[in-house]
């Protein structure tokens, strides 16, 4: 179990690095949005962002404060896999105090984290009045091709070609979230295949046994009834899966717009399926803006119902993410 450490402060240039640095790996979408957001220049390319992003932090105009909000809704949120749980059945008016007298006290409340660790290690806790969250974060280094910076150069009498290459930090994010209101609790674990995911569930029931939330692992939420009631309705359902142990049922629509509800063969028979007889199902849906109200952009979301997992294919802000499980959970009640 990892404990909370504490790490120097960088100093201000490093910081602006870090920053800057977790700022582009997020999507080109999101920089603008940040930067659209606070009334800043924006400009056409990446390396546009980053010179704007350098120019705004340089003077003030982006402060940390705003980051820190702005990581707060996208960073861990889409482009990952959602596993859903029973929520606990410690007392939410108590986990204050536990955290209070837990080793991760420090952690508590804790700034948003610049760091890009080398081992998965939870940088901080949040906990207000309806909800509890708390953050893991992974770093990798990897190197990008930059033709551009190709270059050859003449010494003595021998010719050297040189074959540049771009540093790339990324950072992934694992979350445990639990808003008080909800039915269920959920583990989000960023696509990313440096991160075991058992591993990952073991570090998180760890720390809340080490809090005294959870003792033991929660029970996870299974989502088949979710997937067979959705699928027969006029979302854009673009394959669903129905499975018994010796064989499968497997309906699609290879629609470039549209899903099996939007293929009139395929529509009757999905309504002529008796899923009752089906113990387990999956489906990829496309959540679309024009669908579903409130949604800053559209989402494929693949579900694995048995499992109780959720895959989301694109990035995405954190209300996003939650619009989607509040649909799947009332037809997961259906």
């Amino acid at each position: 179990m990892a404990k909370a450490t504490g790490n120097a402060k960088p100093s201000k240039e490093d910081r602006k690095a870090e920053v800057r640095q977790i700022i582009l790996a997020q999507g080109n979408d999101f920089i603008k949005e940040l930067l659209r957001t606070h009334g800043l220049k924006i400009g056409a390319s990446k390396k546009d962002f980053e010179i704007h992003l350098t120019a705004a932090i340089e003077s003030d105009a982006l402060t940390q404060e705003m980051i820190d909000a702005w990581l707060a809704e996208i960073e861990g949120w889409g482009n990952q896999h959602l596993y859903l749980f029973d929520v606990p059945t410690f007392a939410a008016s108590k986990i204050k105090a536990q955290l209070q007298a837990s080793q991760y006290s420090a952690l508590a409340g804790m700034k948003q984290s610049y760091s890009f660790p080398d081992r998965l290690t939870l940088t901080s806790i949040a906990l207000d009045g309806e909800h509890l969250s708390l953050v893991w974060h992974l770093g990798k280094e990897g190197w990008d091709r930059a033709r551009d910076k190709d270059r050859t150069e003449e010494v003595e009498l021998e010719r050297y070609r040189y074959e540049a290459y771009r540093q790339r930090r990324d950072r992934s994010t694992v979350r445990f979230e639990w808003r008080f209101a909800d039915r269920y609790c959920a583990i989000l674990i960023h696509r990313n295949k440096e991160i075991d995911h058992a591993q990952a569930m073991e570090e998180i029931w760890s720390t809340l046994a080490a809090l005294g939330i959870a003792k033991q692992p929660l029970a996870g939420v299974r989502l088949n009834n979710a997937v067979k009631s959705a699928s027969k309705g006029k979302n854009s359902t673009k394959l669903a899966r129905f499975e018994v142990e010796d064989g499968f049922v497997e309906l699609g629509s290879t629609l470039a717009q549209g899903g099996i509800e939007s293929v009139e063969a395929v529509r009757q028979t999905r309504l002529a399926v008796n899923d009752s007889a089906f113990a387990k199902a999956q489906g990829i849906f496309n959540f679309t803006v024009e669908e579903h109200e409130g949604l800053n952009r559209s989402i494929a979301v693949q579900i694995y119902g048995n499992e109780g997992r959720l895959r989301f294919w694109a990035q995405c802000p954190r209300e996003d993410v939650y619009r989607v499980l509040t649909f799947l959970q009332q037809h997961n009640q259906a």
